[in-house]
């Protein structure tokens, strides 16, 4: 079971309200439980697909003022709680934004988690690089969009549509966001002896 517990690290001066908009907002992405929050700062939702973690854990990285912990607890016995605990085990009194904890909840695995950490860590330094226009073309695209549409949307010429995506570093996130779902369905399986 996978879960995540953010920790909202920004400077709003209405940072419950924001937590509050940024909860209901996650939970209306597809494979996302509903997430709780808890307190002023922290919200936290059990996520039923991999894919669905990469999503939220993308959305929050692309904000930039959110320290994220995931919690990875594989096997059908596992309930919610444990899930939960574990991702909130990740997330540190001393988390930063823009960084990504993960916490496996079996022993001897604590390297995947790594391995899944330094993947989000890399994704986000290619999200917190990104331009105004280059946001606007990924985003056109992750939508289903194909680059014709997209700069027609745009009011671009599909070239500068094209180099927007390149400058924006589209196939380094593909990449990455592939590389991360699969590292994350492979800690979320049970290890067989």
């Amino acid at each position: 079971m996978l879960a995540i517990h953010a920790r909202y690290r920004g400077r709003s001066l209405r940072r419950a309200e924001l937590v509050q908009r940024s909860a209901h907002a996650l939970s209306t992405l597809d494979g996302v439980g509903e997430f709780e929050v808890l307190g002023v700062e922290d919200i936290c939702a059990v996520i039923d697909s991999a894919a669905s973690v990469c999503d939220v854990v993308m959305a929050l990285l692309a904000d930039g003022e959110w320290a994220i912990g995931i919690g990875i607890t594989p096997g059908s016995e596992v309930t919610e709680p444990a899930a939960r605990g574990a991702a909130t085990a990740a997330l540190k009194t001393s988390a930063r934004a823009g960084q990504v904890y993960t916490k496996m909840s079996v022993r001897g695995r604590a390297e995947e988690a790594t391995d899944i950490a330094a993947t989000f860590a890399l994704l986000g330094f290619v999200l917190q690089k990104r331009t105004l226009e280059g946001r606007e073309a990924t985003s056109l695209v992750r939508s289903g969009l194909n680059q014709n549409e997209a700069a027609e949307q745009l009011g671009i010429s599909k070239q500068a549509m094209s180099q927007r995506l390149q400058a924006a570093g589209w196939a380094a996130e593909t990449a990455g966001w592939s590389l991360a779902l699969h590292l994350l369905e492979r800690a979320n399986t049970v290890a067989v002896a």
